[in-house]
């Protein structure tokens, strides 16, 4: 990463550049980067409105969240070249327009480039000066998402562009930290769940089926084939293949698509199928409760 050359002092100055670092590293939640650091980022650069999306492999989008009447609401945009956002997503290549309704300034940079203006209509807003910036992550395909910035009076300029290179570097670094913290918390809250008593078994599940963790109950139901190593990462269904087409994979689809605790009743036991939520409220994995009947 570069350091502030005199230039670049005139749209921020050291002391702003110092606090902005400060915030981008003194907090571990991924809800504030995506608010409260991303609105200080706003006024530092004088834009009208910034956005810091978030990169979602699994369901090939981009999300945020914005404050609306002190409400947190998640925004969602395909990870596609219909927006300026996707489009430097896909390319990784940083965007400085400055009018997103003019045609040829977007095909001057790529003929395929095109400004979504749905936002526009439904909100009423009028996007005129755009900057995206790509967010690095050495440990997935390069990329962590984007920061986007919009209407900055006159458009953003070349130190714009320099200084949010540097601050997209430390974004992504605050970013990997708030997630790795995040997964720790994550682990340490369902790892209360798993206990290695023999008299129940305890099985987590990711949203794709595969096993995030199991306890030595499920190596008996296995009839022994199976180590508590060797379920994890493995397809549910692959292990237990008695359990494929029935009620309990109807059951646990259906949890993963509705939120909400069910029950099913097998020949010898009795599941419990929980729902988890992480602590940004989302529903990745659900919790198995295989009880002997009494």
């Amino acid at each position: 990463m570069g350091h502030l050359s005199q230039k670049d002092t005139s749209i921020v100055s050291k002391s702003q550049f110092f606090d902005i670092l400060n915030t981008i590293l003194s907090t571990l939640s991924i809800d504030e980067i995506l608010t409260k650091v991303v609105e200080e980022i706003r006024k530092t650069i004088g834009a009208e409105r910034s956005t810091l999306y978030m990169l979602n492999y699994h369901c090939q989008e981009l999300f945020s969240k914005v404050l609306q009447a002190s409400e947190l609401v998640e925004i969602c945009v395909p990870l596609n070249k219909n927006s300026l956002a996707g489009y430097t997503a896909i390319t990784k290549k940083i965007l400085n327009i400055k009018d997103a309704y003019n045609v040829h300034e977007l095909q001057s940079i790529d003929p395929y480039l095109v400004f979504d203006s749905s936002w526009d209509d439904i909100s009423g807003y009028k996007t005129k000066s755009v900057l995206v910036i790509p967010i690095p992550n050495k440990s997935r395909n390069g990329l962590l998402g984007v920061f986007q910035a919009l209407n900055k009076e006159g458009g953003f300029t070349e130190e714009d562009v320099e200084v949010m290179e540097q601050l997209a570097f430390l974004l992504g670094i605050a970013v990997n930290n708030a997630i790795l913290y995040q997964k720790i918390e994550e682990e340490r809250i369902l790892r209360e769940y798993i206990m290695d008593d023999i008299e129940e078994g305890i099985c987590i599940l990711n949203v794709d089926l595969t096993i995030y963790s199991v306890n030595r109950f499920l190596e008996m139901m296995s009839g022994m084939r199976f180590s508590v190593s060797d379920m994890v990462g493995k397809d549910f269904f692959q292990i237990f293949p008695n359990f494929s087409e029935t009620e309990l994979e109807t059951k646990i689809r259906e949890v993963f698509s509705k939120g909400y605790k069910m029950t099913v009743n097998l020949l010898m036991l009795n599941v419990k199928i929980i729902p988890y939520h992480d602590v940004n409220n989302k529903l990745n994995k659900i919790i198995l409760i295989f009880e002997r009947f009494t």
